[in-house]
């Protein structure tokens, strides 16, 4: 039957489903600081800041799309003077998917992979000093992922009419049904037992030094924890009907694999200034998911071009996957970023050497209270 090709689809993308529970990656690292680490959050200058970072990857082959949105405050009180605490909030959305041709070469057939984050975060600004010189801050971060399968492109209706007419062959039943996924009425609409959701708990550390006050170097390192509670998802097919013919993918879910595996994620920063227009700032990420580890080494060049106007240059490597090349503007409280990378992995023959790009923005917002001035009379004969 003509349908073995739509459960191929389907069984392919359900075993990548679980390959999904890495975490996805950036390489605007740190352009995504509540992602980053929780610790990050409230630490800046300002009164607010937002931002988020697009990341779109491989679009010909399965449309990775991974943005993340944020913003987090710092407030002015704490237990000491010289401390302060952060919040904020985030939410990062990785959506992927698998196509494939239906019936006819000219209709199409997807299934979404999505998995979205959204959480709020706060973190304890501890510091070692009155002049708030060296720093060293708790955070902690809990929300909910949620996670479903969205399959578009095909009507119920046809996989019921025989072959020889153009449909799939197939009666009763659809086979989709009996995996748990067949729509009711036009078609294969995301159905509610295709969506999960668990709730989940992060928390990281990070110290932050000012190693020369007159040139402002600043040395940052941290690690977060994500997934401490190790949540259990629920199973997005149900297999309760008949058994379905279905390709090899891989071995069968368990009770340990739709747990969400903890990630690592450490990273350090040096900011140095090189001359009165150049700064350099190397930064290292070391992220381990699912089994999974990489290093991203970045070196970032900065050049002052005038007033609240800097030039930000970078090259990177990611280990066993790609080079990176990064550029970047700082004007004023806003910061903007592009970046792509060059796929040096295997996988290049199967993306036809498509790589994958981000861009990012965040803006620091202040916002102070406008001082009462009192006015003075000076006496004339003074």
């Amino acid at each position: 039957m003509r349908c073995s090709r739509l459960l191929f689809l389907l069984c392919l993308a359900l075993g990548s489903f679980g390959l999904r529970a890495q975490d996805v990656h950036y390489t605007l690292h740190d352009y995504a600081p509540l992602w980053l680490n929780p610790a990050n959050t409230g630490a800046f200058s300002g009164s607010i800041r937002a931002g988020g970072i697009y990341r779109g990857q491989w679009h010909s082959l399965n449309d990775i799309k991974s943005p993340t949105l944020y913003v987090d405050a710092p407030l002015p009180f704490a237990f000491r003077k010289q401390d302060w605490i952060g919040v904020g909030l985030s939410l990062v959305n990785d959506n992927s998917g698998v196509t494939g041709v239906n019936s006819t070469p000219d209709q199409r057939i997807s299934l979404d992979i999505v998995q979205n984050f959204f959480g709020f975060s706060g973190s304890y600004h501890l510091s070692l000093d009155k002049k708030r010189t060296n720093i060293v801050t708790l955070g902690v971060q809990y929300g909910s992922i949620s996670y479903g399968l969205t399959p578009e492109g095909v009507l119920n209706q046809q996989l019921n009419i025989d072959d020889e007419l153009g449909g799939q062959g197939m009666t009763g039943r659809s086979e989709l049904d009996g995996m748990g996924m067949g729509g009711s009425g036009g078609g294969m609409g995301n159905m509610n037992d295709n969506n999960q959701s668990v709730n989940d708990l992060n928390a990281g550390v990070k110290l932050k030094m000012l190693i020369d006050p007159d040139k402002n170097n600043v040395f940052e390192a941290g690690i977060a924890l994500l997934h401490l509670t190790a949540p259990k998802r629920m199973s997005l097919t149900r297999r309760d009907t008949a058994s379905v013919p279905r390709p090899d993918t891989g071995p069968m879910e368990t009770e340990d694999t739709r747990r969400r595996r903890g990630t690592i994620h450490a990273h350090a920063r040096l900011d140095l200034e090189m001359s009165e227009k150049w700064r350099f700032q190397p930064t290292v990420f070391f992220q381990n998911s699912a089994g999974s580890s990489s290093i991203s080494l970045q070196a970032w060049g900065s050049r002052n071009l005038k007033e609240d106007l800097d030039l930000r240059l970078g090259l990177g490597y990611r280990t066993s996957d790609a080079a990176k090349v990064m550029v970047g503007f700082d004007f004023a409280q806003l910061r903007t970023a592009l970046s792509y990378d060059i796929t040096l992995s295997q996988a290049r023959a199967v993306t036809n050497f498509q790589g994958a790009f981000e861009l990012s923005a965040a803006y620091i917002f202040n916002i102070y209270k406008k001082p009462t001035v009192t006015p003075t009379l000076l006496c004339p004969r003074i």
